[in-house]
């Protein structure tokens, strides 16, 4: 079996039926992270057609000013979900200074209430890496994964001692960066994630179909001179030591 540890299946529209074929052929566990309300309600539906699919609710900090005044109403998605995704902040590709303000309250309100709820949490870190370690750190809390890091190494060292967990995603081959971080990450927090499937075509061109975590599988086993199989496991094993997830 395989772990999508960070995917988004409301993306796949039209092409949703060929997904859903992939992950039950391939027996991908598929997280399919929401970015909203709408997006966690239609991966709860597509859950439904596979018991491979575990839909996940989150705000991702592009939707953070549509959900300002509503907080108190994202609480029983919370409790539901069993793992909390995506949330997080966004400085890098948002340039509108003024939304950040409105990132932080939506972000720092779910991470506060999924921490009192004991929730693994997926979080969006791009340009924002080092407020978002302060916060955890304020914390104390590490039942995290870091969705596709690609910040500043200082801070990946930081993230990795305060003891969260890491995607590695399918810009592997393609960024030297990406290289970097593989080879600092704990083989014993290590995860791997499509983000599919637009990650793919933004890389390389390619439709992002879940089959594309066979390829990032296989590029990290040849880095850690493993077989596929021996990795695979190593990644089942921290991702159900992490989640407590149960098929």
């Amino acid at each position: 079996m395989y772990i999508d540890a960070h995917t988004h299946l409301d993306f796949f529209n039209e092409k949703i039926d060929d997904a859903i074929y992939e992950i039950n052929n391939f027996r991908i566990l598929t997280i399919a992270n929401g970015m909203d309300v709408e997006s966690y309600l239609q991966n709860k539906e597509y859950s439904k057609r596979s018991e491979y699919i575990k839909a996940t609710f989150g705000i991702h900090p592009w939707k953070a000013a549509e959900y300002i005044g509503e907080l108190k109403d994202l609480i029983p998605y919370i409790e539901e979900s069993e793992i909390i995704g995506e949330i997080g902040l966004d400085f890098f590709w948002v340039e509108d200074k003024e939304s950040y303000e409105s990132q932080r309250k939506i972000f720092n309100f779910i991470l506060d209430e999924s921490i009192k709820r004991n929730k693994v949490i997926s979080i969006h870190t791009k340009g924002a890496e080092e407020e978002i370690y302060n916060i955890l750190n304020n914390y104390g809390y590490n039942k995290v994964i870091i969705h596709w890091y690609s910040g500043d190494i200082k801070i990946l060292d930081k993230f990795i001692e305060l003891g969260c967990y890491f995607t590695v995603s399918v810009d592997l081959g393609y960024s030297e960066l990406s290289e970097e971080i593989l080879s600092r990450i704990p083989i014993n927090r290590l995860l791997v994630e499509t983000d599919g499937p637009t990650a793919l075509e933004w890389v390389n061109g390619e439709y992002g179909y879940p089959s594309a975590i066979i390829d990032v599988v296989k590029k990290i086993a040849e880095r850690k001179a493993l077989s596929i199989d021996a990795l695979s496991k190593i990644i089942q094993d921290n991702f159900f030591e992490l989640t407590e997830i149960k098929l």
